[in-house]
């Protein structure tokens, strides 16, 4: 049994992939490009800045060997800013580069 809606859908799929966000539109890729080139810069940095804190402040503690209650909060924060960096410091920058490479293919 196939699914009603399953030539639609592969129409649709084929018709969107087949054109670049520029040659559909113009006026949205330059602001997608942008705001993702800078949301990659500022959030690597941030991100850097988060897991450099937890990673301080757990050595720090090492050092002075006390116990805190809070390492199972710090972990889960340095595990966000890790996930979150991969994000900005790898998947953003893809994401502009096979925007703006794409577009340029298909003029």
């Amino acid at each position: 049994m196939e699914f009603p809606l399953t030539g639609l859908i592969e129409r649709n799929v084929t018709s969107a992939a087949s054109e670049s966000l520029y040659s559909r539109k113009p006026l949205v890729a330059v602001p997608y490009v942008g705001v993702l080139a800078v949301a990659a810069v500022v959030g690597t940095f941030g991100n850097l800045v988060v897991i450099t804190t937890v990673v301080v402040r757990y050595l720090r503690s090492r050092r002075q060997r006390t116990a805190t209650s809070n390492d199972a909060g710090r972990a889960f924060i340095a595990n966000l800013a890790l996930s979150d960096l991969i994000v900005t410091a790898v998947i953003n920058p893809l994401a502009v580069t096979g925007t703006v490479l794409y577009s340029q293919r298909r003029r």
